[in-house]
């Protein structure tokens, strides 16, 4: 089979028209450098700083209500299963509404985006807080405002990404910006769970939390307008390269246009759905876990809800520091797939050493191998899923499928754990830690068997994006060249190699997904699944509500 990937050469002599468009395009780019300075790193930087800040409400109040779980319940006078219900209808919202939303980034860019997500979330925020104040206590107003601002915290941190792919390219800053932004939510969310047991309890009142939470969610919403006409500022006084474009047509200062391009999800590499497949396991199970943690520990330690807030908080202070140095390392080194298998193997120790050892210092070195499993999951899933997809333009898609799925798993996990739990006569959480241990052992070997075709001569040849995102960039166009001897389909019908592709044309064919009826069979299949555990995930809800889980999830979890 021979398939000729010169699509410049070939539409040339039926579309001249096309060719003098891309001519003109050309031209203007170049007056257009010519007119503007370059951006400086200064004004980088403010970007940086206010995308963190879009997201800081957002992480500070998503654990508020898992963490009053006790008081809730109390206040509000509900059940486990009325409690789940509350969390838990947030996740199954977005298992629909990030695949929608993520085509709307796509469409109108990141910046509008985030101002509207970050408006929906200081609108829940509110609504929870009010719910809760002057003896109100509703249970149904308090689901409306988790609704209201579950829309946008589900595809907040998605549009944020979004306007990180256009600033800064692979491996020159991307890593970077993505591992600050981490940092902070982290600490965002760990001052949110561990003070709000505390101001609960010293101010009287469990609404001061969530008005706290509220406040901090108006600060956020004010910082993502700023970004947004700041980004209209830049784009017109300063030379700013789209990077969110495909790497053989820039575009410089251009809009944010694009089209809602459905077929764009079956277009996606098959290396693509291996790392959702990783993330379904991996990610779901280093996020689900944070809805028992808090019990877990007052269990294992005997103490209270204060001590267990803190103690299950604490796997969120070492990505704080972790997780921008990560992201220098990803952007000089790269190995993002190995990032991947250490992740998978931090997660693995930590529910070995909890399920089977039962004294205090192996509790706290599995919440430590726990923190570091979750220091390495955001940041380099981010930066891999970037690397490996043929147009960078189609990202925010591309992670709002990984986050539909990984949404409809946390469902599952967590309901099933739940029943688990339900069934131990002293509701006792250690039989429920066995899903988790299932989850860890599966991302080990999926990331495990993706990290060994990045280093076999057949992974290279059929999964060549994964080995693409494993190397150092600086030496990324030497391996396209070495990949691009590989591929048996870059033979012409002549019999010729042809010469005249570009080493950019090179890299988009590599990550594109290969041209044949198994590749896009399995491509069929793999979209299928994802789509079946989001059917699962509303099943096993009901039937969660049934039972009564005890276990709750949380909407927008960190490390996505």
């Amino acid at each position: 089979m021979s398939v000729n990937i010169r699509s410049t050469s070939a539409v040339a002599p039926a579309d001249a028209e096309s060719e003098d468009d891309q001519l003109r395009s050309s031209i203007s780019a170049l007056s257009y450098s010519a007119t503007k300075p370059k951006l400086p790193l200064r004004w980088q930087l403010a970007m940086i700083a206010l995308m963190c800040m879009c997201t800081f409400g957002n992480h500070w109040s998503n654990g508020l209500i898992i963490t009053l779980k006790t008081t809730i319940e109390k206040k509000l006078k509900i059940n486990n299963s009325e409690f789940a219900t509350l969390v838990s209808v947030t996740n199954l919202v977005n298992t629909f509404l990030c695949i929608a939303f993520g085509f709307v980034i796509d469409k109108f860019g990141g910046p509008l985006l985030s101002v509207i997500f970050a408006a929906f979330h200081l609108v829940g925020a509110a609504v929870e807080a009010g719910a809760t104040t002057n003896g109100l206590n509703s249970y149904h107003i308090l689901m409306a405002g988790k609704i209201i601002a579950a829309i946008g915290d589900g595809s907040l941190d998605n549009a944020q990404h979004k306007i990180f792919t256009t600033y800064f390219a692979p491996g020159n800053g991307f890593g970077v910006s993505i591992g600050l932004i981490w940092s902070m939510a982290n600490l965002a969310q760990y001052v949110g769970q561990s003070t709000a047991n505390v101001m609960s309890k010293n101010l009287g009142s469990y609404s001061w939390p969530l008005w706290i939470g509220a406040i901090i969610s108006l600060l956020s919403l004010l910082c993502a307008i700023f970004l947004f006409f700041l980004d209209k500022y830049l784009r017109s006084h300063y030379e700013v390269v789209d990077y969110s474009k495909r790497r053989d047509q820039p575009r410089v200062g251009s809009a944010k246009a694009g089209t809602f391009h459905w077929p764009a999800v079956r277009q996606m590499p098959f290396t693509f759905w291996i790392v959702i497949l990783f993330a379904t396991f991996e990610n779901a199970g280093v996020q689900s876990f944070v809805s028992i943690s808090t019990q877990f520990a007052q269990q294992r330690l005997k103490k209270g809800a204060v001590v267990g807030g803190w103690v299950s908080s604490f796997y969120l202070l070492l990505p704080i520091g972790l997780t921008p140095l990560e992201g220098v390392f990803i952007d000089a080194y790269g190995h993002r797939v190995t990032i991947l298998f250490l992740s998978g193997c931090m997660f693995l120790i930590s529910m070995l050493l909890l399920r089977f050892s039962q004294t205090m210092p192996t509790f706290v070195c599995a919440y430590v191998f726990y923190a570091f499993a979750q220091s390495f999951t955001p940041a380099p899933q981010v930066e891999i899923l970037r690397s490996i997809i043929p147009d960078p333009h189609y990202y925010a898609t591309a992670f709002a499928i990984k986050k539909s799925i990984i949404q409809g798993s946390i469902v599952i996990i967590v309901t099933v754990a739940g029943k688990l739990q339900g069934l131990s006569p002293t509701n006792s959480l250690e039989s429920a830690v066995t899903i988790w241990l299932v989850y860890a052992f599966a991302c080990v070997l999926v990331s495990g068997a993706l990290l060994c075709a990045c280093y076999t001569s057949f992974g290279k040849r059929y999964l060549p994006a994964a080995r693409l995102s494993e190397v150092r960039p600086k030496h990324l166009e030497r391996e396209v060249e070495k990949l691009w001897e590989l591929r048996q389909h870059t033979i012409t019908e002549e019999g010729k190699r042809d010469e005249s592709v570009t080493l950019k044309e090179k890299e988009v064919s590599l990550k594109s997904a290969v041209p044949t009826s198994a590749s896009l069979y399995a491509r069929w299949v793999a979209a299928g699944a994802g789509f079946t555990i989001v059917l699962i995930a509303w099943v096993i809800f009901g039937f969660g509500v049934e039972w009564g889980v005890h276990g709750s999830v949380t909407a927008g979890t960190t490390g996505e």
